[in-house]
């Protein structure tokens, strides 16, 4: 409903009188991006109904900034992804800026749902980030990143293994997940290209090549209780396709 508010405000000068009735289809609380998605959906069903015209990069930045209500501050990973489709590269400083990149056809997403998360989950996972971190795992980050980004787009096995890296969030977020380091080396052990947190947790998630889910699944579930494993896809088509495909 924040999302609801910003984009009436931003584009209307004003809040108006309008129902919304959301359908959750993610889970929430589970680190998969339950609130974006629901912002996400929002701002792009009010562009349609009212017929606006607001871009892609303005709808990101609006329901970025909703996220407040659940993380704390704006954030556009989630949001972005919801609203283009695909795996999107987005600006923090300027969420205009963003490219959408889309996966090899090999590659299948294993999720491992956990459904215990609990109200305000994502702020708190937030606080036990460190603030600061020096140079050299900056370095780190930011060429794991670029790794990734490579992998993707030209279907590279051996740069898609740098998901697996999460450095200092991942090292902070991973001692407060049972069984997470457990699970991430049977994963790996058991043919996962990475293995890592899924969003703020507590469900986590592996890269993984088709034919080899199976696998992977079993491993990670003979060491980890209490997660449904899903295998999908990386969908290439956001809520703005869903929208222009139905008119």
């Amino acid at each position: 409903y924040e999302a609801a508010r910003l984009f009436l405000e931003r584009f209307y000068g004003k809040a108006r009188g309008i129902r919304i009735v959301v359908e959750e289809g993610v889970p929430i609380a589970a680190g998969l991006g339950s609130s974006g998605a629901t912002a996400a959906a929002t701002v792009v069903a009010l562009n349609e109904l009212l017929g606006a015209g607001v871009d892609a990069g303005e709808l990101i930045e609006v329901a970025g900034r909703a996220e407040v209500v659940a993380a704390g501050s704006p954030h556009y990973d989630n949001v972005a992804a919801s609203v283009l489709g695909g795996i999107v590269l987005v600006d923090p400083a300027d969420p205009k800026s963003h490219i959408i990149l889309h996966p090899p056809e090999w590659l299948r997403v294993v999720v491992f749902l956990r459904r215990a998360g609990v109200k305000g989950k994502t702020r708190l996972m937030r606080r036990v980030i460190p603030r600061d971190i020096g140079l050299e795992e900056a370095s780190r980050l930011a060429f794991s990143a670029a790794m990734l980004a490579l992998g993707i787009t030209r279907g590279l096995k051996h740069c898609v293994r740098y998901a697996s890296y999460g450095g200092p969030v991942e090292e902070a977020r991973g001692r407060l997940l049972e069984s997470y380091w457990r699970a991430k080396e049977a994963a790996l052990r058991a043919g996962a290209l990475a293995f890592n947190i899924a969003g703020a947790g507590p469900s986590l998630f592996a890269l993984v090549e088709e034919g080899r889910e199976e696998e992977v699944i079993n491993a990670v579930m003979s060491v980890a209780g209490g997660y449904e494993p899903i295998v999908s896809r990386v969908s290439i088509r956001g809520a703005v396709h869903d929208v222009e495909s139905r008119r």
